[in-house]
């Protein structure tokens, strides 16, 4: 048990029966303490059904209603419309009573109290970086501070047995994930270990803030505000203009849907606004309007875990200030993956979806993506490609792109960062697909077919051999038109160790995982290859199930159960079977997207009669 005065870190909660179950792990001598308090989980309701009546806040109109508490042991009854009936019981009680896992906690008066205390100089530079938002968004302001004095905190070190996970195998990354986690989503700890359930990390975050603060918690329907979609319109992507260039500067927006969550106050009561004020802030390309009257927790929310990471994290991790190094690693690593999923639960995810606002964030993001495109062109930077937070500016002035930089920020509020440069980059003609060579050679290679990771190693090893030997001419560009030359070169001898069987089978072997059963794929008219392969394994016996990955190689034609096959199991197949005409067909198409932009043209050497038979 656990007197006044006690300090303990909660780890865990659990419910049953009508009492929860708070764990602790006590700070004096790191033992676990259990404490018990009885609990009724309720649902909320409207009407006259005898339970006690709560005064709670409308997320969309603002407006008090008072609705009935009606409690349960178990489970809620089904097929009620009532609001908040699926949180778990053990979180509802940790809601309500203002507790923070993964926080140290003091006993008083029979009730703990999470314990967050910054140092003086961490007030100083919290003070420093984020007094800009005290008056003009004071919503934002206290989030950011909250978030900031949760992951300031040190992190205990307590064995994985006493904190309820696994002491196998377990990383120093992963535990303080877990820890930091735990103070953000307001999880507990073995919730969080080794969970990259980001949904579930954002709707506790937001729901801890309703409670908090007497707002009613929105059904998944209310959300959608009759939207019904699973999906909406992506990001944008601005065709490249193929070819080689040198010097190519790729400008990164820093989170560019959480900045545009952030400035454009994109959240769930925001949308759709019907205040007479608000009408003309449209959604870029749509029909409805964003809230300039009030502040959105979603927006505000998101905003205060990008800046935590833009003005603390980041810099912090470059800097010799005292903190715990891990303790920054793993804060910086944890805000980054709330920030990569704030658009994507808001699309589908259950409690969390709504296709308005998703719709909204991706406006603004092909709105931003355009609108710097055009902004590049008219300062003549030259864009070349922009794809969805990028920018490519094609040999730009330094002094340019500083200025062009700052006048980014100016206008929307975004940090647009000097991501990288490229010695050489070279566009194909498709989307989403390139490559580039930095300044010390090291090749960077983007959406290309043949890099991918189920191509055959034979083919991946052929083009970084060519990305070597174009390496080598990236200090100009005649150095890289004499580079070109020999690219050919390096392909006529691939093939020739191809046709001479000096190319393993392993390196051969295309790897498909099987998305459908292949027992039933087996009976389709046509048989993709990655099934033929499977049908062969399971012919000797072997278990191949749905979501297997199977390993095959291209061979010469044969019949198997009266149907055409293509391709055998690795396993099963020998040099002499390979079907060599269709490995060199298919690795002069997969470098052709690369290549054909540069004017490198690969003429395959004659084939061999033996090929064919």
């Amino acid at each position: 048990m656990a007197s006044d005065g006690a300090l303990a870190w909660l780890v865990d909660a659990s419910y049953d029966a009508g009492q929860v179950s708070l764990h602790f792990v006590r700070a004096s001598d790191l033992e676990t303490i259990q404490w018990n308090d009885s609990f009724q989980p309720y649902y909320l309701i409207e009407g006259e059904h005898g339970g006690e009546v709560v005064q709670k806040v409308n997320l969309f109109t603002q407006e008090t209603v008072n609705l009935q508490k009606v409690n349960y042991v178990r489970k809620p009854p089904k097929d009620i419309h009532a609001w908040e009936a699926e949180i778990d019981a053990a979180l509802s009680y940790v809601y309500d009573n203002g507790l923070r896992f993964g926080l140290l906690h003091t006993l008083k008066d029979d009730h703990w109290l999470p314990q967050a205390r910054l140092e003086a100089e961490q007030v100083t530079r919290f003070d420093r970086l984020f007094d800009d938002l005290r008056e003009k968004n004071p919503l934002k302001y206290g989030l950011v501070k909250e978030a900031y004095t949760h992951t300031i905190q040190s992190v205990p070190r307590i064995s994985g047995t006493t904190l309820g996970i696994s002491d196998s195998g377990g990383t120093e990354e992963e535990y303080y994930n877990a820890f930091l986690l735990s103070r953000l989503a307001n999880l507990p700890i073995p919730r969080t270990y080794r969970n990259h359930t980001v949904s579930d990390w954002i709707r506790s975050m937001l729901y801890t803030y309703y409670r908090a603060n007497s707002i009613l918690i929105p059904t998944s329907e209310e959300l959608k505000l009759g939207d019904k979609r699973k999906f909406v319109t992506g990001a944008m992507t601005i065709a490249p203009e193929s070819g080689e260039y040198f010097n190519m500067v790729v400008l990164d927006y820093e989170s560019l849907y959480p900045g545009c969550i952030d400035v454009f106050n994109l959240s769930y009561e925001t949308v759709r606004c019907s205040h007479p004020e608000c009408q003309k802030n449209n959604v870029p390309g749509l029909d409805y309007c964003i809230c300039t009257r009030r502040r959105g927790v979603y927006s505000a929310l998101i905003g205060a875990l990008r800046d935590l990471r833009l003005r603390v994290f980041k810099p912090l991790l470059k800097s010799e200030l005292p903190e715990s190094q891990e303790t920054l690693s793993a804060g910086s690593r944890t805000l980054k993956l709330f920030l990569v999923s704030c658009f994507g639960v808001t699309v589908r995810i259950h409690g969390l979806a709504s296709p308005l606002l998703a719709e909204a964030i991706t406006a603004y993001g092909r709105h931003v993506l355009q609108s710097t495109w055009d902004m590049a062109k008219e300062r003549e930077l030259k864009p070349r490609y922009g794809d969805t937070d990028s920018v490519f500016l094609d040999n730009p002035p330094r002094g340019d792109v500083e200025r062009f930089v700052e006048s980014v920020k100016n206008r929307f509020g975004l940090q647009l960062a000097h991501d990288r440069a490229y010695a050489v980059c070279v566009l194909s003609s498709a989307k989403k697909a390139y490559f580039g060579i930095l300044p010390d050679g090291e090749p960077e290679i983007k959406g290309l077919a043949i890099a991918k990771s189920n191509s055959p190693r034979f083919f991946q090893e052929t083009f970084q051999k060519c990305l070597a030997k174009l390496s080598e001419g990236r200090q100009s560009a005649d150095d890289f038109q004499r580079a070109k030359q020999h690219v050919p070169g390096v392909v006529k001898d691939a093939i020739r160790a191809l046709r001479e069987g000096r190319v393993p089978l392993s390196d051969l072997e295309y790897r498909v995982e099987l998305r459908d059963d292949p027992r039933e794929k087996s009976k389709a008219k046509t048989l993709p290859q990655a099934y033929q392969a499977a049908t062969l394994l399971l012919k000797e016996g072997n278990e191949v199930p749905q979501g297997a990955v199977v390993g095959f190689v291209k061979v010469q034609r044969f019949r198997f159960q009266g149907r055409q096959f293509t391709v055998k199991p690795t396993t099963q197949a020998n040099t002499k079977e390979i079907s060599i005409s269709d490995y060199i067909r298919n690795l002069s198409s997969s470098l052709a997207q690369t290549f054909e932009p540069m004017g490198i043209k690969i003429e395959l050497p004659e084939a061999d009669l033996s090929e064919f038979m």
